[in-house]
Formats: C-alpha cells, structure tokens, sequence
C-alpha cells in the first residue's frame, strides 16, 4: 500500500493530517484534448511515480495525453506504461511514440462511444487519477472526458488529484483537500470518504 498524507488544519497550534492508503497498481493520468503539461513536470511526476512503485496508464487523445505519452517514450521506466486507445490508427507510433498500445473496445463503436468506452476502461483499471481538466481555450471550464472520469472515479472509490484553477465542487460523498502531489503539482486532492483512518471503503 502507498500512503498519502494531507495536512490540514485543525486550530493554530495543532497540526493535523488526513490520510488514505491505495494499492499500488496503474495511475491514470488524463486531462483536456487542449490542455498541455510541460515536458519537465511529465518528467518529474513520471519519475516520483515510478519511485513509489506506480505503472502508468494514459488514454490516446490529443493534449494533456499527448505529452505524458512524449514524456513516458523518453523515460526509462516506459516499459510499465500502457496506452489505451479507441481506435487502431492511434495505436501507431505517431500516436503511441513506441508505447505499448493496444484497442481496448469492441469494434463498430461510434467515436463518441468509442472515447467514452476508452475512458472507462481506464478508470475501471487504475487505483487513482491524475486529472488536468480545464480547456485553457474555454475560459478554463472542464471538457466532457475530464468530468467522465471524475465523477466514475469517485463513483468507484478513486481518489482524484485534481490540476486546476479553482476547487471541484464540494459534496457529502468526497472530500476536497487543498495539496500537492510529491512536490510536482499543486491542486487538490478528491477523496471518497473513508470509513476508518488511513483506507477507504473498497479496501478490501
């Protein structure tokens, strides 16, 4: 299990975490198709991950997949990632940049089911996200793909670091946590409620 520790604030004196644990399987890493994520911080988040034990999983759009697939075929540790595509043209190495890339779909989709099936497939396999949301192009507002793979994420028990602006919006099923991740990102975290300290309800 890989712990993840939050402070927050509890009275000017003490100071508090909040902690959840997640097992150490692929992180998926996604965002807006007009987001973009610069080479150096791919790097650095890549590397941090891979020291705590993470493969990697990305989707094959445009964006913020884009440069984490550039920055994975330049990392030594590429072999423990895997992108998951919708369609077979983006299997090939103008898309995957040498990835190991495979459909993950049935055939004779729509494109639109396509994308959404692509999603959550990887939402399904991953034990939390990374999520660069906001479509600088858009007045910074979150595309259809960033809010489908927050919402199932959270409605599978899959914290969510989140990259953006502003806060999601609050709720009585998460909490949202002003953080960072590993020193790399500053954002927040979203974490289904656990029913104990340290685990979430899905632990087993």
């Amino acid at each position: 299990m890989v712990t993840f520790e939050i402070p927050v604030r509890r009275g000017r004196r003490r100071k508090c975490y909040f902690r959840f644990s997640v097992r150490p399987h692929g992180v998926l890493l996604a965002g807006s198709r007009h987001g973009h994520v610069p080479q150096a911080v791919c790097r650095s988040l890549l590397q941090q991950l891979h020291l705590h034990g993470f493969p990697v999983l990305v989707g094959c759009a445009e964006g913020v997949d884009r440069c984490f697939r550039k920055a994975l075929a330049q990392s030594p540790n590429k072999k423990q990632a895997f992108v998951a595509c919708a369609f077979s043209s983006r299997t090939r190495y103008a898309h995957s940049y040498g990835l190991k890339a495979l459909v993950v779909v049935p055939r004779g989709l729509q494109p639109k089911a396509a994308l959404r099936r692509r999603t959550l497939w990887l939402v399904k396999r991953c034990c939390l996200g990374v999520l660069f949301p906001e479509n600088p192009h858009n007045g910074h507002c979150w595309g259809r793909g960033s809010r489908l793979v927050f919402h199932t994420a959270l409605d599978q028990l899959k914290p969510v670091f989140v990259v953006s602006q502003s806060p999601p919006p609050e709720s009585i099923h998460y909490q949202v946590l002003s953080s960072d991740l590993f020193g790399v990102l500053q954002g927040y975290w979203v974490v289904p409620h656990p029913f104990w300290e340290g685990g979430l309800c899905d632990d087993d």
